[in-house]
């Protein structure tokens, strides 16, 4: 390794740089090379270069870090190298001092310069004041005199001589002057018409001679009244409606010009169709699911006339009741506007108009959407059983809740809404045929059901999720319901979410079958409804599949949930989300289930730490307790063999030779097979998970008594240690929560309350180390006694077992997973322990006492690599012992009857 080297001097240039560098630091500047981030140099120290050789792109950069360059010069430079960089530094320091004092030496003459240059423009700018103060005066002077110039001027006697002249006019045209008082009396009697007319006719006098003398004070106060007179029609226009024609005719003969009343009457009409529109908005306020309750009030005050609304007290009208009246007010509205537009005024101002109703029209597009969507939504949670508002309250849980639906899903309600619209969408597309209104109906018609279809499956998913919910805070409060036993809550909520999947997929089938049986709603477009129905029922597993990926807490790449939810089911059912170049699905792809294959091993899931009793996932969260896992990955697993299939034949049962309607180059809108194979997977994702969890518990407990252990100083063993029992009993835990769920039955031992064996238990057993057993072939205590070179050579010939092999759904596959993930804990804690004589007697002892009692958790090939675990217990600890000594066979039988008759 090379020492870094220290410059005998600086040369010219470098003196240079480093000058205009200090400059650079003192203004502020940093120079481009030290801007960049991520380069070895700024971080490094340079090869052949002394300390300030790197003070241009290293030392003085932004992102130099210390501590880095400080540790890599430790490293990579011997004791002389660093006491030559030692004295490096102490000259770099030396030569910036001097370079530092140098600089402020050059600058100071030009500092004392510019002090004195401030201060003579100072003294500069205070003799201006005066000047200042003398040309204020100046200017006001000038401004006394123009006043005065300018009133002589004022008086004209040419101007008097001409009003004179005036006034012997205006006694020959007395009926004119009158005209003002005549215009009053009318107004105060009502008689618009009569003051219309008057005005009429004296309008082209007025217009001639109207801005010459006393005329002008006639002219204005007619004018007056003549603005008086425009503003009380245009109020009647707004106000009635059947007269609009004639204060349309009357504005005119008052001298309006043409295009101020069409804007005028287009005004008039606009501002009553939003009235319309707003009480129309409020009462969609008030039927949404989401009404605020505090705002009840406010809303009912914006809605006059409430009874022909169809408002039953507060309580709001009906979707089929709510668009009846507010097509009888809009379209009738509109409709009205439009001809009576097209009577009175040319084509040439039909711009004008298509401007104000194309407004209305998407406003009221825009309330029909949301009452429409809102109903929906309602029916659909009523339906499913789910609050539709977060102030509801919320189901019932698992035990107390019947997975029954009403089986009305809102579709005659919504359906009859949809008839109303489309029929008055035709009685205006002869009118106004540019706003497409006809086609604006039959857009209206299909997004709503699809909306509706979304919302059905959206609120079906949410009462499975919200029954699983309760399930998981039952498990983790451990408080049943309803008085049930506890040991049956993973059970009844399989029982009610399987339920609630099959009954709900099937009701909502049926309730959807109001929209086949009337042709007009699905006339040009029922293949699509088809495969738009079942694309839903694929993104049901899936999105289910998402939200219990949500719950259970295992992390699997790409797991995010889709993102959609019924409002996008406008997009083509066809579009597949398990297929990416079909495009979008109509409630989003779901991508989360597909990266769940690449995670089938139980060892999958990021590990979980505990912290007191709760078990926190690195980012801090509380992960759920193991029994949820394990509902979540029967759950899937029954929706893969059983559900799955359900669907399909009622599908098959309902849409007989149906679907298909994007084209034969799309895929199919449900994929069963890869539905099936995605739950599969996520059910063994989550069953790893579960495994995982239960034997976290286990490897905290064995750590805690493994390390709380003084092994050097360790007694004779008198009987297994706690933790032994500790490892049972959860186990026990664990195998109360599989058999709810799992219908197999494994070999039981007997044991009493406490997890122990029983007396009948002990008489069967035989020896441990040294005699045969029928739970597996026993290593020979010999072999285990034997050096450490014969005990490896005796272990590569041994059957291997897999001790990460994938679990099954068996009792037998599970409880042996947990057993391996603490057995395996366990060696790994003796590991990195050193053990006395009696520390390994003792731990001999408790592998003695678990072996048979872990016979009832395993069988078959699944018992054998418990048993191998076991062995490499009891061979890490000859291992860690300073005195490999094992107890002979009949003195551990007698130690573990002692201990027993003792219990």
């Amino acid at each position: 390794m090379s020492n870094v080297s220290t410059p005998t001097s600086a040369t010219a240039d470098d003196k240079a740089k480093r000058v205009r560098d200090l400059l650079s630091s003192y203004y502020g500047n940093q120079p481009a090379s030290g801007s960049g981030t991520g380069s070895p140099e700024a971080v490094t120290p340079s090869r052949g270069k002394g300390f300030g050789g790197s003070r241009g792109s290293g030392l003085d950069s932004a992102a130099f870090d210390a501590d880095r360059y400080l540790s890599q010069l430790l490293r990579g430079t011997r004791l002389d190298g660093l006491l030559s960089k030692h004295v490096e530094m102490s000259t770099e320091i030396k030569v910036l001092d001097s370079d530092m004092q140098m600089l402020v030496y050059e600058n100071y003459n030009k500092f004392i310069s510019a002090t004195d240059t401030i201060r003579s423009m100072k003294s500069n700018v205070d003799g201006m004041d005066g000047n200042m103060h003398q040309l204020k005066t100046v200017i006001d002077s000038v401004a006394t005199r123009s006043n005065a110039v300018n009133s002589k001027l004022q008086l004209r006697r040419d101007h008097v001589e001409e009003l004179n002249q005036v006034r012997g006019l205006l006694f020959k045209l007395q009926a004119i002057f009158d005209l003002p008082k005549r215009l009053h009396t009318a107004l105060e009697q009502g008689a618009v018409e009569i003051a219309v007319n008057a005005f009429a006719d004296a309008a082209p006098l007025l217009k001639r001679y109207g801005h010459k003398g006393a005329f002008r004070q006639v002219a204005v106060e007619a004018d007056a009244c003549a603005k008086e007179l425009t503003l009380i029609l245009k109020q009647r226009m707004v106000t009635q409606k059947d007269e609009a024609a004639e204060c349309i005719q009357m504005v005119r003969k008052l001298g309006e010009p043409i295009e101020s009343l069409q804007e005028d009457f287009l005004l008039c009409m606009h501002k009553r169709m939003e009235d319309i529109l707003q009480e129309a908005e409020a009462i969609a306020d008030l039927m949404a699911p989401a009404a605020n309750p505090a705002a009840l009030q406010g809303l009912l005050s914006k809605v006059s006339a409430r009874g022909s609304w169809g408002f039953e007290g507060d309580t709001p009208p009906p979707l089929q009741r709510f668009a009846v009246e507010l097509d009888q007010r809009f379209i009738t509205e509109l409709a009205h506007t439009a001809a009576l537009f097209s009577e009175l005024f040319e084509p040439s101002g039909r711009k004008k108009l298509l401007k104000v109703t194309r407004e209305a029209f998407a406003r009221y597009m825009r309330v029909i959407k949301r009452a429409l969507t809102d109903a929906a939504a309602k029916e659909s949670s009523r339906a499913a059983g789910v609050p539709a508002q977060p102030s509801e309250d919320p189901p019932a849980s698992p035990s107390d809740q019947t997975p029954g639906f009403s089986g009305e899903w809102g579709a005659a309600g919504i359906s009859d809404a949809l008839y109303t619209i489309s029929n008055d969408m035709q009685r205006i597309q002869s009118l106004l045929p540019e706003l497409s209104p006809q086609d604006r109906g039959t857009e209206v018609v299909e997004s709503t059901v699809r909306q509706h279809i979304g919302a059905c499956f959206l609120a079906l998913e949410q009462r499975v999720l919200a029954t699983l919910s309760d399930a998981s805070h039952q498990l983790a409060t451990g408080a049943a319901p309803g008085g049930s036993p506890p040991d049956k809550l993973l059970q009844q909520a399989f029982s009610s979410s399987s339920s609630l999947i099959m009954q709900g997929s099937a009701s909502i089938l049926s309730g959807l079958q109001v929209y086949q049986a009337k042709q007009w709603v699905l006339h040009s477009w029922r293949d699509v409804f088809v495969d738009l129905v079942q694309g839903q029922l694929q993104f049901l597993f899936l999105s289910l599949l998402a939200g219990f990926v949500r719950m259970s807490g295992v992390q699997m790449a790409g797991s995010e949930a889709p993102k959609a939810g019924p409002s996008s089911a406008g997009a083509s059912a066809s579009m597949n989300p398990l297929f990416p170049t079909a495009g979008p699905s109509g409630r989003s792809a779901f991508n989360a289930a597909g990266a769940a294959s690449q995670a089938t091993q139980p060892g999958s899931p990021k590990r979980a730490q505990q912290t007191g009793n709760q078990e926190v996932v690195p980012s801090g969260r509380t992960i759920p307790p193991p029994g949820l896992l394990l509902l979540l990955a029967q759950l899937c697993s029954f929706m893969e063999n059983t559900a799955v299939l359900h669907v399909m034949e009622i599908i098959a049962a309902t849409f007989p030779g149906q679907g298909g309607g994007s084209g034969g180059d799309q895929p199919p809108a449900f994929v069963a097979g890869e539905v099936a194979r995605r739950l599969g997977t996520a059910a063994q994702t989550l069953l790893g998970g579960y495994v995982e969890a239960h034997g976290r518990r286990m490897t905290v407990a064995v750590r805690r008594s493994v390390d709380s252990t003084n092994w050097l100083q360790h007694k004779e063993p008198r009987g297994p240690r706690p933790v032994c029992d500790l490892l049972l009993e959860k186990l026990t835990s664990a195998e109360s929560e599989v058999v709810q769920l799992i219908q197999d039955t494994g070999q039981a031992a007997g044991r009493d309350a406490r997890g122990n064996r029983s007396a009948a238990s002990i008489s069967g057993q035989t020896e441990g180390y040294g005699g045969g057993d029928s739970w597996g072939a026993q290593t020979p205590r010999t072999q285990l006694s034997g050096s450490a070179m014969e005990r490896n050579v005796a272990r590569l010939f041994r059957d291997r077992v897999k001790l990460t092999a994938a679990v099954e759904f068996t009792q037998a596959s599970i409880l042996a997973g947990i057993s391996r993930v603490g057995l395996k804990s366990l060696v790994e804690s003796v590991r990195l322990q050193t053990l006395s004589r009696a520390g390994l007697q003792q731990l001999q002892l408790d592998v003695h006492y678990l072996r048979p009692l872990l016979r009832r958790f395993a069988q078959g090939s699944e018992a054998n690599g418990i048993h191998q675990l076991l062995d490499e217990v009891l061979s890490t600890a000859l291992e860690r012992a300073l005195e490999p000594q094992l107890l002979e066979g009949m003195v551990l039988e007698n130690i573990m009857k002692a201990y027993h008759n003792k219990a």
